[in-house]
């Protein structure tokens, strides 16, 4: 397997409230779904792999490359949280021509636009879309280019039916060529990619 994602010895608590301890992943290319109750750290957990938290132990590596150690991993990554990040005057397009500049990709095509319904929207401000409307501009922000790992949130939260069945396609589509690693409650959205799955409903461990 040609390993794309490794974290090696993750450990992360929030006071006595252990999260993770000696946590080893390693993931090539394909679908992985994060499941878990609310508060397993399904989110913490994809904030780490992503570089927006350190671990308090232990490495994440992306394509080889040490995440702690520059912008060498993250070249070779891509990430969509489940809220928007983008300011609210920016435009649809103001947002991905920056996403685009930040990654040093190519920015999103056509088809990619028009399968999210949203190139009719590229000149509106996110102040003025409705929430879907934003998540969808995350999503097409995740999947432009070819960073080969893909880290997604909550992918179909706020999405409408069509959005979603164009997920569905893109995720099929890419996992034999990316590692698209994302959380979900969605059971019908892992049937229908016939994602792994990685559960992290374990017990919370008490120290």
């Amino acid at each position: 397997m040609n390993v794309l994602l490794a974290a090696e010895g993750l450990g992360m608590r929030f006071g006595a409230h252990v999260l993770f301890a000696n946590l080893d992943l390693a993931f090539g290319a394909g679908a992985v779904a994060l499941v878990g109750r609310n508060g397993a750290g399904k989110s913490t957990l994809l904030s780490l792999l992503a570089g927006i938290e350190a671990p308090q132990e232990g490495s994440v590596k992306i394509c080889g490359h040490d995440l702690a150690g520059g912008q060498a991993a993250r070249a070779f990554l891509a990430y969509v949280p489940d809220e928007s990040v983008a300011y609210d005057f920016m435009t649809g397009d103001e947002f991905l021509r920056m996403v685009q500049a930040l990654r040093g990709c190519a920015g999103p095509s056509s088809a990619l636009l028009e399968g999210f319904g949203i190139d009719v929207y590229l000149g509106l401000r996110f102040a003025d879309m409705s929430l879907g409307t934003r998540k969808k501009f995350m999503l097409a922000s995740g999947l432009m280019g070819d960073a080969p790992v893909v880290l997604m949130d909550e992918p179909t939260n706020g999405i409408d039916a069509d959005a979603k069945a164009f997920l569905v396609q893109q995720i099929r589509a890419q996992q034999e060529k990316r590692l698209i690693l994302f959380s979900t409650h969605d059971q019908e959205l892992i049937a229908s990619i016939g994602a792994r799955v990685l559960d992290l409903s374990a017990p919370v461990r008490q120290t």
